[in-house]
């Protein structure tokens, strides 16, 4: 029952008011103008929060793909170029001697001071083998996009990290020590400067892309983790031997066993020898008047002889 002005608690109450099933996703996620973040995200340095929130032209998620194709695109023109110009600098090494048809004049080559050449020569091999690795590194980095797997944009950003700078570093030395009288250096000037920025925007959108797969790989931990810990706290409930065993949430148990007085002996749970005594129902035991009984009856009196059975009062 239930009295005016106070509520009596269910029996059968929901099982949201035992165990609080309150999602934290909408307060981790939250965001935008006039949203409040969370201490957690606040106090994080800057390096760990995402640097940009959109790719400028396009959403973040699009945008790294679009960069993920292009740093695949760079991987192979990198490693193409400069074993074109590994190929230019043995050619025209000082004092060597070649005799044949060429398609190209070497004109446009270094070819004064040795130690700087060997330096172009060294800065070529690199860039050849940075170009590999990228493009290696551009495929797993596809890969992970395609499975919103985090872990695999690791290897592209430790060596895209590694390549942007150092190719910043071979361009302008390039742009210093070649001639710019020849149309292939001032093409490779050219082009290489807006490369060498995309190569660093294209840092900067997927790493923050990587850091947003992480928070949303925390935020479905902390959920799987709270349904597991849920399951195990209903699967104890409803055992037979957990700490509550007459919780009112306890599913699948088995009935109680019927009263003694509701039905037939063969469905009161008991046996014939395990039936107390003091459950049955008591029995009655009905039997006629003896003879000398019938016969001293008053209402009975005989009249004539003893064996007479006419009444007196008919």
């Amino acid at each position: 029952m239930q009295t005016p002005g106070r509520k009596t608690p269910s029996h059968y109450g929901s099982q949201r008011s035992v165990y609080s099933t309150g999602s934290t996703l909408r307060t981790l996620t939250k965001s935008g103008p006039g949203s409040r973040k969370s201490k957690s995200h606040a106090s994080l340095a800057w390096y760990r929060k995402p640097l940009v929130h959109t790719a400028f032209y396009t959403d973040l998620q699009r945008g790294s793909w679009h960069f993920g194709f292009y740093s695949f695109l760079v991987g192979i023109w990198t490693t193409l170029t400069s074993a074109f110009d590994i190929y230019c600098l043995h050619e025209a090494m000082p004092g060597s001697e070649h005799t044949g048809y060429y398609i190209i004049a070497f004109d446009f080559v270094y070819v004064g001071n040795g130690d700087i050449r060997n330096l172009l020569m060294m800065s070529s091999v690199f860039s050849l083998i940075g170009g590999f690795i990228l493009f290696i590194a551009s495929i797993a980095l596809l890969d992970g996009l395609r499975k919103e797997d985090e872990r695999a944009f690791r290897f592209w950003l430790w060596t895209m990290g590694i390549f942007a700078p150092w190719k910043i570093i071979a361009w302008g030395f390039a742009g210093i020590v070649n001639d710019m009288i020849f149309v292939y250096n001032v093409l490779m000037l050219l082009g290489w400067f807006g490369l060498n920025i995309l190569n660093c925007f294209s840092w900067v959108i997927i790493y923050s892309m990587y850091l947003e797969l992480g928070d949303l790989s925390k935020i479905q931990d902390l959920a799987r983790l709270k349904m597991d810990t849920m399951s195990n706290v209903q699967s104890r409930a409803t055992s037979a031997y957990g700490s509550r065993p007459t919780s009112p949430y306890i599913v699948n148990r088995p009935p109680p066993p019927l009263p003694v007085n509701s039905g037939p002996r063969a469905h009161t749970g008991y046996t014939p020898i395990q039936t107390p005594q003091s459950s049955l129902p008591p029995t009655i035991t009905v039997s006629g008047p003896t003879r000398q009984e019938y016969l001293q009856d008053p209402l009975y009196a005989t009249r004539g002889h003893v064996n007479s059975h006419s009444s007196d009062i008919f």
